[in-house]
């Protein structure tokens, strides 16, 4: 079982100068593993889970601090600031756009190890 978080959050992410000049909403689901699921179930305590408000606002800091041209930038951004914060092997990012004309949205969805695994 892997929790889901999905936060809507703006910041300043495209390639044109004039997309980032204004902060814009964007959709983040991040998937990852609890790291002792049967202990959490049984203990009901936090510490053998992932704090997903710690997390959330982690990211919404993240994705809030400076600019990016590319949402792979952002992307690998958030999944760097959950690895140094939190004990996870693994992070799966999708973050979608809402800024092209005529589509729903655009939107990236990629995995991340934790280096050395």
């Amino acid at each position: 079982m892997s929790p889901t978080l999905s936060l809507v959050d703006p910041c300043r992410v495209g390639v044109p100068e004039r997309e980032r000049a204004r902060p814009q909403k964007l959709l983040c689901t991040v998937v990852f593993p609890v790291p002792n699921l049967k202990k959490a179930a049984t203990s009901d305590r936090l510490e053998h889970t992932v704090d997903y408000h710690s997390l959330s606002l982690l990211l919404q800091s993240t994705a809030r601090q400076g600019q990016r041209k590319l949402i792979e930038k952002l992307a690998s951004e958030l999944a760097q600031a959950a690895f140094r914060k939190f004990r996870l092997p693994w992070i799966e990012i999708e973050l979608k756009k809402f800024i092209l004309p005529q589509t729903r949205h655009i939107s990236l969805r990629t995995r991340f190890t934790r280096s050395g695994r």
